[in-house]
């Protein structure tokens, strides 16, 4: 594991079960945190890239 990966493992954990533990109900803030882990994976893979290539 990559240490970005390592770094941001927890947090898109946490995340994931905030998403898990919200009612369907509330779609807006299960839309927001869901955003927010895929800024978080594209960030991940970003710089997963870019030291590829340094």
């Amino acid at each position: 594991m990559s240490p970005i990966r390592a770094f941001y493992n927890p947090v898109i954990t946490q995340l994931l079960r905030q998403h898990d533990q919200l009612d369907h109900e509330n779609a807006v803030e299960r839309k927001s945190i869901q955003r927010r882990i895929l800024f978080l994976m594209d960030s991940i893979k970003f710089q997963e890239l870019e030291e590829s290539f340094a």
